[in-house]
C-alpha cells in the first residue's frame, strides 16, 4: 500500500483525513505488541529451505499465525497442498471479519474494496469497528491502521530474518506468539464486545480441544469474531 492507496481511501466521499490519522495513531503503539511474533516469524523464514520465497510470503499470506504454520508444515515435509490448506484454515477467520464490514464498504468503488481486502487482518479490523463514527469514519480508521501495519509487519519480519539465529537460542521463544496475542487482546477486554468475543473464543477452544490444531483454531476464531460482531451490534 502506497500514498496512492491512502488517497483512494481518503476521498471526501469515503473517509475523512482525521479518521485516517486517528487509525494510524491508534495502530502505532499496537505495533510494539507485534514485535516478538514478527521476529519469531522472521527467524522461521531464515531457517526455511527457501528463505526468499518464505520472506515474500510475508505479503501474500499476510498473517503471522498462518505464515508460521505454513512454514512449519512445509519444513515437516507435509507438501505444498497441505501447507496451503493449513494457511487457508487459519486465515479463514478473515471471512467473518469481511462479513462484519461488508455494509461499511458496500458503497465504495471496487478498487477500494480490493485494497481493503488485501490489508484485512485482526488489529485494523478491531480498530475500525471500535469507537463512534459513521461508515466513512470506520473506513478511514481502517485505512490508517492498515497502512501502518502493512509497512511495519514486513519490516519487523525482515529484522527477524537477520536476528533469527540469535532468537532461536532463547528458551522462551515459543511463548512469543502467546505474548503477542495477549498484548493485543487484553486491552480489548475493557469493552463489552471485546470481552464477549474473548469469552466466545475461549468456550469454543475448550469445546473443540479434541480437534486438530487447525480446525480448532478456526472454530475458535469464528466463534470469537461472531460473538464480537453480535455484541457490537446489540450491546450499548
Amino acid at each position: 500500500m502506497t500514498a496512492s492507496t491512502l488517497r483512494v481511501w481518503n476521498r471526501p466521499a469515503e473517509a475523512s483525513r482525521d479518521a485516517v490519522l486517528a487509525g494510524s495513531r491508534a495502530m502505532a503503539p499496537m505495533v510494539v505488541g507485534y514485535i516478538p511474533f514478527a521476529l519469531l516469524v522472521g527467524a522461521a523464514v531464515a531457517e526455511s529451505e527457501r528463505p526468499l520465497a518464505s520472506w515474500l510470503a510475508t505479503w501474500t499470506i499476510y498473517g503471522g499465525a498462518a505464515h508460521l504454520a505454513v512454514l512449519e508444515a512445509l519444513d515437516s515435509g507435509a507438501g505444498l497442498a497441505a501447507g496451503t490448506v493449513v494457511g487457508l484454515m487459519i486465515n479463514a477467520r478473515l471471512t467473518a471479519y469481511s462479513a462484519a464490514m461488508a455494509g461499511v464498504w458496500r458503497s465504495v468503488p471496487t478498487r477500494s474494496r480490493v485494497l481493503a481486502a488485501l490489508a484485512l487482518t485482526d488489529a485494523p479490523w478491531a480498530l475500525a469497528r471500535n469507537g463512534a463514527g459513521d461508515e466513512a469514519t470506520q473506513r478511514g480508521r481502517f485505512a490508517g491502521a492498515a497502512l501502518v501495519l502493512w509497512i511495519a509487519w514486513p519490516t519487523l519480519v525482515s529484522v527477524g530474518v537477520l536476528v533469527g539465529p540469535v532468537l532461536g537460542e532463547i528458551p522462551v521463544a515459543g511463548l512469543l506468539p502467546g505474548l503477542t496475542l495477549g498484548f493485543l487482546v487484553v486491552p480489548q477486554l475493557r469493552q463489552r464486545p471485546g470481552l464477549v468475543a474473548a469469552t466466545a473464543a475461549a468456550v469454543a477452544a475448550v469445546g473443540f480441544a479434541h480437534l486438530p490444531t487447525g480446525p480448532a483454531l478456526l472454530a475458535s476464531a469464528v466463534a470469537g469474531a461472531a460473538g464480537g460482531c453480535m455484541a457490537h451490534r446489540w450491546i450499548r
